[in-house]
């Protein structure tokens, strides 16, 4: 009935794998885990086992058809689940019960976007620039795909790679959500890209279509904040924009700038760069104030 997971995927992402196959009594264990995380991750397995319904052998079957070994492994990485979704709330709090003055909260917020930044430029390597633009320049479609903080940045890339290149630049998950994303990726090639954002927290969405992408032979360029993002071991290119801020879930400001660096860089390799957006301006001369 189960499958065998990696130990690196997240708890909900195991349940929803397994769902449909597990038995009533299975669901009922599974239903309570998602409606009452915080509470299961406290409870003794006879706890767990009376609250929801289930005897103690249910409980340690249900465990093991999402591949753990047992109700303590379960428990513990529910915990780590709930510590890396709260971290954000902690931080806030933490930094919210500081004695600060407004403009020293906006001094700290551009400080760290800085250091974002600096990070994004120290990571940057010329091999890995020249792979990008490769790549970008030779695929027959570009699908681009991005959700939450990182929707804006994909829209950016979209807006500048259309002006400049002549593949066909398809905002894959701009409109129409999951199913109309999935839809665009069923179509995608080896002489395609995709080329997937995603910063903490991360987009299973985004995740997921890159590795649709990556099975049908596709090329998947990530741009996202670090080694450790789920994105670096489907790509076979990442390009590198910390999002850390001690008062928000992420920053996409090094994300911008990666993304405005790519529009840059496509727009001086392509000859006819001028005429675009000479050709461009024209046609805008008058939404322009005068």
């Amino acid at each position: 009935m189960s499958q065998v997971l990696k130990p690196t995927t997240d708890l909900a992402h195991r349940i929803a794998l397994v769902y449909a196959a597990l038995s009533e009594a299975h669901r009922r264990a599974a239903d309570f885990v998602l409606q009452h995380p915080l509470e299961t991750a406290t409870m003794t397995i006879e706890g767990f086992a009376e609250r929801s319904g289930a005897s103690t052998a249910t409980v340690t079957r249900f465990v093991r058809s999402l591949g753990y070994a047992g109700y303590g492994e379960f428990r513990a990485a529910l915990s780590e689940a709930l510590r890396l979704a709260m971290a954000p709330v902690d931080s806030f709090a933490d930094a919210h019960s500081t004695k600060s003055s407004a403009f020293a909260t906006f001094v700290t917020a551009l400080k760290d976007q800085a250091a974002n930044l600096d990070e994004t430029l120290a990571a940057v390597d010329e091999d890995t620039c020249s792979r990008a633009m490769d790549v970008l320049l030779r695929a027959g479609r570009i699908f681009i795909v991005g959700s939450g903080a990182s929707h804006h940045v994909a829209a950016h890339l979209d807006e500048g790679l259309t002006l400049y290149l002549d593949a066909n630049v398809i905002f894959a998950s701009s409109r129409g959500g999951a199913e109309k994303a999935v839809r665009h990726l069923m179509n995608v090639g080896a002489d395609d890209l995709v080329l997937a954002i995603s910063l903490p927290r991360y987009s299973r969405g985004t995740v997921d279509l890159a590795k649709l992408a990556k099975n049908r032979g596709a090329t998947v360029m990530a741009l996202t904040d670090g080694p450790s993002s789920p994105l670096v071991p489907i790509a076979d290119i990442t390009l590198f924009a910390p999002a850390r801020n001690r008062l928000l879930p992420n920053s996409p400001t090094a994300a911008f700038a990666l993304a405005d660096a790519i529009v840059a860089a496509v727009a001086r390799e392509r000859p006819d760069a001028v005429e675009a957006l000479k050709e461009l301006s024209e046609n805008l001369l008058w939404t322009f104030y005068q």
